[in-house]
């Protein structure tokens, strides 16, 4: 059943800003949507959309610190609860 769950997660990470802004986050931790801006070509609006799309696919969760929310990969997966095989994997070239 756990290629099921993968399925769902590997095509959302199948669109290239997603994969982009996954491996930003996975390397460099917490990020607010300004500082993902920065380190990307995306507009505001285009990284919002992809950082909502992850957040309902489980891949990213989300918490709110003053006025900034800031994104981070999540540790576990969001269908059986146990550690995310994205989370371990090394993306490098």
């Amino acid at each position: 059943m756990q290629a099921t769950f993968c399925n769902h997660c590997f095509s959302n990470l199948a669109v290239d800003s997603r994969m982009k802004i996954f491996i930003f986050l996975k390397d460099n931790g917490p990020k607010t949507v300004s500082e993902i801006v920065k380190q990307t070509s995306l507009s505001q609006p285009t990284i919002s959309y992809h950082l909502k799309s992850m957040s309902e696919a489980g891949l990213l969760s989300k918490q709110r610190e003053g006025k900034e929310i800031y994104y981070k990969v999540n540790k576990d997966c969001p269908n059986n609860k146990k550690i995310c095989m994205l989370k371990q994997m090394d993306f490098s070239n």
